[in-house]
């Protein structure tokens, strides 16, 4: 028989030959299959922090809300607070956390205006906002009344995916990180009444010893 003849007659049967056809397909889907759930599995891991972050948010605005058996509050009891994200935050990393309590104050003779901030202190990796007028906020819907107070709490924390970091680091100028951010302002239910106002202003620790019409606050 011709050797060409033989080599057609292979060449069609391969050409027919089904098996490890369904290995081929795998092999070729199975990359899609891997990146979709690597996908999922992040998205859904970095949801859950970031709803953490949020709660722990709500939470610390609660507490310092609440003000304490004295005013300003004791730095005892602010530190509680704040290492409240441990709790909250559970089961990720707070390590890096930063958290910023702020007691806020529309100004009587300007509501329309930016909020005041009364007085601040933050965790370790954060840094307190300085006192008087807070430029790029803005104040809440519904809070925007003439001589109101409030508690701002400003969470941040630095999210590093847990499968994909390393293919993130080799695109250049791509940081392996996202930062996830979160404010909730909380109306005051603790504090002293300040002047003749019916609103109650909690004065955090690290205040230099005044609220935020400028009265002094004996300690």
């Amino acid at each position: 028989m011709p050797v060409l003849t033989v080599l057609a007659r292979r060449t069609a049967r391969l050409r027919h030959d089904r098996r490890g056809g369904a290995a081929v397909e795998f092999a070729v889907i199975l990359p899609v299959l891997l990146a979709i759930w690597a996908g999922m599995t992040e998205m859904a891991h970095a949801i859950d922090e970031w709803r953490k972050l949020t709660q722990l948010g709500r939470t610390v605005a609660d507490l310092t809300a609440q003000g304490d058996t004295q005013n300003p509050i004791s730095a005892t009891v602010m530190n509680d607070i704040l290492a409240s994200a441990t709790a909250v935050m559970r089961p990720f990393d707070t390590s890096k956390v930063k958290i910023v309590v702020s007691a806020m104050g529309i100004d009587a003779k300007n509501p329309s205006g930016p909020p005041l901030v009364c007085s601040s202190v933050a965790n370790v990796n954060g840094t307190p906002r300085s006192q008087g007028s807070a430029a790029g906020l803005t104040v809440p819907d519904g809070y925007r009344m003439p001589g109101m107070r409030y508690v701002l709490a400003e969470v941040s924390i630095s999210y590093t995916p847990m499968i994909g970091s390393a293919l993130v680091k080799l695109a250049k100028g791509v940081s392996n990180t996202i930062t996830f951010t979160s404010s909730a302002p909380w109306p005051t239910r603790g504090g002293q009444a300040y002047g003749t106002s019916t609103y109650t202003e909690v004065v955090l620790p690290d205040d230099q010893h005044a609220n935020c019409d400028g009265t002094k606050i004996v300690r």
